[in-house]
Order: structure tokens, then sequence, then C-alpha cells
């Protein structure tokens, strides 16, 4: 199983659970403290928007969001933290997107990124976000570094309950993929989601951006308390050419 499908992707059952064991406030703060130095412009695009933690915290911040997710199950989960209307959400899947419009800035959190399957999906996520942006536009992105494949060799479980509902989240390392399988129980059967998030190479990733009219930039951590140090790179894209 692999890249951006409705198969891999839906969250279907994960959605009523996830903010629960996956909700990180502090962290949402200070995410949104390194956009807020880095964004150009008000109109903004998030991609991969999940239950929309981020993109309600842009928006009380004044910019103008858009949230875009595979599930609608999490978008269903977002439009509940926000008043009818104030933010938009679509359901929609990035790496083929064409939404008719253009914005100042694109963010795509959460290692979302690292969902596509292949460079070739990656590839094209890029002309995406870049048919999305004006000359000048800014696309802000993480992804999980190569060491993170070390880290899960030794595999990762977590157990719990939340809200009368238990869960089992397993990570391992089977390289160049981190593979989550979350099983979920409920009041019937077991319900288990898999889903795989690949690494490939910083150089690769900068070479696509170049390849596809960006100009990049590596984001330094430390100089927002160490945010995602030795665990994620963070880019700061910006649009230099039309592709």
């Amino acid at each position: 199983m692999g890249g951006l499908s409705e198969e891999t992707l839906n969250y279907q059952h994960l959605a009523m659970i996830y903010d629960a064991i996956m909700g990180d406030h502090e962290g949402v703060m200070r995410y949104s403290k390194m956009l807020q130095d880095v964004l150009v412009g008000k109109r903004i695009l998030d991609l991969a928007c999940g239950t929309g933690d981020l993109t309600v915290t842009l928006n009380n911040l004044g910019y103008l969001m858009t949230g875009l997710d595979l599930s609608e199950q999490m978008l269903e989960v977002a439009k509940t933290k926000t008043e009818p209307g104030k933010i938009r959400f679509l359901c929609g899947n990035m790496i083929n997107l064409n939404l008719g419009e253009v914005f100042d800035s694109v963010v795509c959190a959460n290692d979302s990124v690292n969902y596509c399957s292949s460079l070739e999906q990656i590839a094209n996520l890029f002309e995406s976000v870049n048919r999305h942006l004006p000359i000048g536009g800014i696309f802000v992105f993480d992804y999980h570094q190569k060491a993170r494949l070390a880290e899960f060799i030794e595999p990762f479980d977590e157990e719990g309950v939340v809200g009368g509902v238990g869960y089992w989240w397993h990570i391992v390392s089977e390289p160049p993929m981190l593979r989550h399988t979350v099983t979920i129980y409920g009041s019937g059967y077991p319900v288990v989601e898999t889903h795989d998030q690949y690494i490939f190479e910083l150089k690769e990733l900068q070479t696509l951006l170049e390849e596809h009219g960006f100009r990049c930039e590596m984001i330094d951590p430390t100089n927002y308390d160490d945010l995602y140090l030795d665990e994620k790179w963070m880019f700061k894209a910006q649009k230099e050419r039309n592709v």
C-alpha cells in the first residue's frame, strides 16, 4: 500500500480519535510562529490540513485560510473548530490539484509530503503547488529526515483508550518507508488502518523543487525552540517561474 490513495489515507476511523492521540497544541503554536515569519500575503492554502488545528490557528491570526484534505472524515472534525463559513474546507488530492485560483502562500505541515510514495508523486505535488502560487509566492513544508528510518528499526508501540475507544498504534521502519498501523477497538470488530510514509534524500527534494520553479531555503529550527530538530527538514520554497 502506498501513495495518496483513498485506501491508505482515508482516516475514516482514525479521525474520531486523531486529536486525542496526535493533538499537540504547543507544537501548533510553535509552527504557526515560524509560519508568520516566512509566509507572504494573507490568502493561504493549507494542504493535508487534517483536523484543522493549524488552519484554524492561522485563521485566528488574521490569515484567509483554505484547508484541503483527502479525508472527508478529518474535514468534518475540522469544521467543528470554527464558525460555519469562516474557513473554506475542501476535499481533494494535493498531488493533482487544480482549483483554478492562486494563493499568496501554500503550507503542507505534519510530514504530509512523506505520504508521496515516489519521487514522481512529489514532482506532481510541486507542480500542483506551483500552479496555485504567483511569482514570489511561498511554499512551506516539513519532511521526515532519513534518520527516522533508523529510529524505528525497533518498532514503536502505543496503546490507550480515548473516549471509550481503544487503540493500538504500531510504527516500524521498512526502508524507505515508515509503516504506521493503527488498530481501533470500537463497539464492533477491530478496524485496522495502515498509513505509509516514504523518506527520500534531501538533495532529491531540493532538485525537484528547483526543477519545478522554486528557489529553496532550509528553515533553521533553532530559531523556533528547536522545532522538529533532528526529526524533520523544514523547507521554504519561493516560486521563481511557472512550469
